[in-house]
């Protein structure tokens, strides 16, 4: 372990970098950067950041999270998106032309994270192009911009989530930039790109982009701007201990690293990149940053476990997992049942015995186990295919782990016809007036987490495979 809270103590800044010296740095890394699928599809890969459904974090009116569909086209019209397409592809034309960004690969107009992603561009401003000159026509610059904007906001996005964290190689990137930056830095960075983010969000013209962005921009600064785009650009190795040695080969290392040491942290910078499989940086509800690391595996569902144990009816003992931004918590029981609890739900209102429930469980566990790939619809497949002749493995991945949740749960509903079923909300109305219902989901950590954000409110148990 690093530090419990890591503080400025008043004499942390953003550590300074010459236009030389960032032309220098960018130049060694974009040779290494890798773009695999678009720049979306390749921010993604480097980020290992994908929604368990196809949704995205945003955050809008007074910065209150919500879940956006991907296929969400905000509030444009048809005028409005002409115009605004129009004025993105002349700003491009100095920067590649056409589609230098890559807004346009997935829909012909811009979506909700398009307009944030161009706003990011916008505020990068000068740095974009000092970026774009340093990277020299044999490296595909627009190429490798675009695909550096997209990693950068997605980053930041990540921060968005009602329990902000980050894994992995993300988290090695929040390591940089918080040795890089300082933590009061680090603040503003995120502060400022949730208020960008919703402007961007409810902007319909060119220029209200362009004011979130440069608002924006003036806000982090330039070296602000230039340290995260070289942080993200240092994700292009292939593992957590490549990424360490690209960190190691920037200008003013040894500042980061005093830096990092100067608000309590021990070891080195690049150590604790080396360790980043187990890294997790987090914001509590206090707003005290943490980071820990651990020599065993990711710690992703128990970082946030500062409940510790307390009793359940019954006599049985219960862990707090996930304690969400917005009260809502999700608690481990002794005997392995998982329960979401909604804000004013405390342990003690868990049943003694839910027998439907561990009817439920046992069911789902012996139809989850009858899943193979050859139970894939012939679309299914194809899709699959689609995305592993891409290149794009976690996507396929991911198609097939939603595929298996949709078939177990046409096979649950054959066993349990008599049960309240919805298509929207929890998945079973809990029978007889209940007061707690149902979910059946798969049991990753992403979505656990999902599944606690999109019904905070409710009551339920997690009946998971």
């Amino acid at each position: 372990m690093f530090a419990d809270s890591p503080t400025a103590h008043g004499n942390t800044h953003v550590v300074t970098l010459t236009a030389a010296e960032y032309r220098r740095a960018v130049q060694e890394l974009g040779t290494r950067f890798q773009v695999k699928g678009t720049a979306q599809e390749t921010a993604q890969v480097l980020l290992q950041a994908m929604p368990e459904e196809e949704l995205l974090a945003e955050v809008y009116r007074d910065r209150v999270l919500t879940l956006v569909p991907l296929d969400d086209k905000g509030p444009l019209q048809p005028e409005a998106e002409a115009a605004l397409k129009e004025k993105y592809l002349r700003w491009c034309e100095h920067r590649g032309g056409g589609d230098c960004l890559g807004l346009f690969t997935d829909a012909p107009y811009l979506r909700t994270d398009d307009r944030r992603t161009l706003a990011l561009a916008l505020a990068f401003g000068t740095v974009l192009d000092e970026t774009q000159a340093a990277l020299g026509r044999e490296l595909s610059p627009k190429a490798v911009l675009s695909s550096l904007v997209w990693a950068a906001g997605l980053y930041l996005a990540l921060w968005l989530l009602p329990e902000p964290s980050t894994k992995a190689v993300a988290a090695a990137l929040s390591v940089v930039l918080v040795a890089w930056l300082g933590v009061d830095a680090m603040w503003g960075l995120v502060d400022g790109w949730a208020t960008m983010a919703q402007r961007a969000h409810e902007a319909t013209t060119f220029e209200e982009l362009r004011d979130a962005g440069e608002a924006f921009g003036r806000l982090i600064g330039t070296d602000a701007a230039r340290a995260l785009i070289l942080a993200v650009a240092t994700l292009s190795g292939r593992t957590l201990g490549e990424v360490a040695a690209h960190v190691r080969s920037l200008p003013r290392f040894n500042q980061v690293q005093a830096q990092w040491a100067a608000q309590g942290m021990e070891g080195s910078v690049a150590v604790a990149m080396e360790e980043a499989a187990a890294v997790e940086v987090v914001v509590e509800e206090s707003r005290e940053l943490v980071v820990l690391t651990s020599p065993q595996a990711p710690v992703a569902i128990n970082v946030l476990a500062k409940s510790g144990s307390s009793g359940a009816a019954g006599g049985r003992s219960g862990t707090v997992v996930i304690q969400h931004r917005g009260g809502n918590k999700q608690v481990v029981l002794s005997d392995g049942e998982r329960w979401h609890l909604p804000p004013g739900k405390s342990i003690h209102d868990i049943p003694a015995r839910d027998a439907l429930g561990d009817e439920l469980q046992a069911a789902v566990n012996e139809v989850a186990a009858g899943w193979s790939p050859a139970k894939l619809k012939r679309e299914e497949q194809e899709a699959i295919r689609d995305m592993l002749r891409r290149g794009l493995e976690h996507r396929a991945n991911l198609l097939e782990r939603q595929a298996r949740g949709r078939w177990v749960e046409a096979q649950m509903k054959l066993r349990f016809p008599g049960l309240s079923w919805n298509s929207r909300g929890v998945d079973i109305t809990g029978p007889s007036g209940q007061s707690y219902h149902y979910e059946i989901l798969s049991g990753t950590e992403s979505n656990f987490a999902l599944h606690g954000r999109r019904m905070a409110s409710t009551f339920f148990r997690m009946i998971f495979f």
